[in-house]
């Protein structure tokens, strides 16, 4: 089996386990007497943790080995969704979305830098945008079947609803037990150069922040920041609009069970045509010509003066949206060596994820005191300046290694 091959094989059950999980996260604990707030407040756990480890956990990747890392973040995986079966009480829930945010934190990076790693090594590094755009279809795919697939179990289950909405995890921890094996026979364990020490690690984290705020990545990093900001208000305010033009608010969450199940699949569509443009065209053109046409779905979807517009927008946004993330990966990837691959996505991500948490604060803010449109046509002006910035020279060049 090919590398590309066996990269979309570990990548589909990763996300498939994701998906088998989204029907029900936040529905167990409120089956088990916990109030929305508490909810928050468990959930808060989780991104203090990301936050925490993210860049951390990238440099780990660095210096101890891709494979070690992607299997422990499986076995934390394992222990929260285990966690999260016996939970009862706000602490226990906050414990189990701790523990999830550990594997949030490992997952991040190690297994494509693998794989990118052996597409250099084996001199396909010209393939890695096309693949990484594939792998975006294949994750977006990955959960919307695992999420039908939980949806379907709970509603043909023979049994109550707490023990049904229970279920999920127990398969969940199926896949992911599936996941380590597979990881342990696909994966290869590239030698290190040096032995993964405590000093190594601290060099690998050191050096891979230097460079990820350095020249050659300091635009893309800004970019994501902003990127952070746009997806918090895609997120934020989508279900804000919708219910602007329902009298029901139960009925608008149910549209928007459909409408969020048909974006992935929008986000699968979109990525594999992604795939195939990326063979010819560089993730330099791609990727702002990508951003502008997110930004447009989300102007869209702020002069939308009905569902029929918004919903149009929404769909726009998903179906650029994955491809937008694997051109702005292969950029990254140009600019880096092996040596700090996985600390460099690591920034990336705690960009993105620190200005979303901002941003739909503060984008939460324009909506109560201006309108949600208002909010969603700054999003969608970040997105453009992130566009700007990826397609400045600087932005757009390939490093020269």
């Amino acid at each position: 089996m090919g590398v590309r091959r066996r990269f979309l094989v570990l990548l589909a059950l990763r996300w498939f386990a994701t998906g088998l999980l989204m029907p029900v996260s936040l529905l167990l604990p409120l089956e088990r007497g916990l109030t929305v707030a508490d909810v928050g407040i468990a959930m808060a756990a989780q991104g203090i943790v990301v936050i925490v480890l993210e860049v951390p956990s990238g440099a780990l990747a660095d210096s101890w080995g891709r494979r070690p890392v992607f299997i422990t973040s499986a076995v934390a995986a394992i222990a929260a969704y285990a966690l999260t079966l016996g939970a009862q009480s706000v602490l226990a829930f906050a414990l189990a979305w701790a523990v999830m945010g550990v594997f949030r934190a490992l997952d991040s990076g190690a297994l494509e830098s693998w794989f990118v790693d052996a597409e250099h090594a084996r001199g396909a590094a010209t393939e890695v945008p096309s693949a990484l755009a594939a792998a975006g279809g294949v994750i977006s795919a990955a959960i919307a079947l695992g999420s039908l697939a939980s949806a379907g179990l709970l509603f043909v289950a023979p049994w109550s609803v707490g023990v049904s909405l229970a279920v999920p995890y127990v398969l969940a921890i199926g896949v992911v037990v599936v996941q380590v094996v597979a990881a342990r026979l696909l994966m290869e364990q590239v030698p290190r150069t040096e032995p993964p020490t405590a000093s190594a690690w601290r060099r690998a984290l050191g050096t891979g922040v230097r460079v990820a705020f350095g020249r050659r990545l300091r635009l893309l990093t800004a970019a994501m920041l902003l990127c952070g900001v746009a997806v918090a208000g895609l997120e934020l305010l989508m279900p804000v609009r919708l219910a602007e033009f329902s009298a029901d608010a139960s009925a608008a969450g149910s549209v928007l069970g459909v409408v969020s199940s048909v974006a992935w699949g929008l986000a699968a569509l979109g990525a594999t045509v992604a795939s195939r443009v990326l063979r010819d065209v560089s993730p330099g053109v791609v990727a702002p010509v990508l951003a502008a046409t997110e930004a447009l779905g989300l102007a869209v979807m702020a002069i939308a003066g009905g569902p029929v517009a918004l919903v149009a927008g929404f769909w726009l946004c998903y179906l650029v949206h994955m491809s937008f993330g694997a051109a702005y990966n292969a950029l990254v990837h140009d600019r880096v060596t092996e040596a700090h691959r996985a600390t460099a996505l690591s920034v990336t991500s705690m960009a993105f994820l620190g200005s979303g948490a901002a941003g739909g604060v503060a984008l939460g803010v324009v909506a109560d005191r201006a309108s949600a449109s208002a909010a969603l046509w700054l999003a969608a002006a970040a997105l453009l300046v992130a566009g700007a910035l990826v397609a400045s020279p600087a932005g757009s060049r390939a490093a020269q290694r």
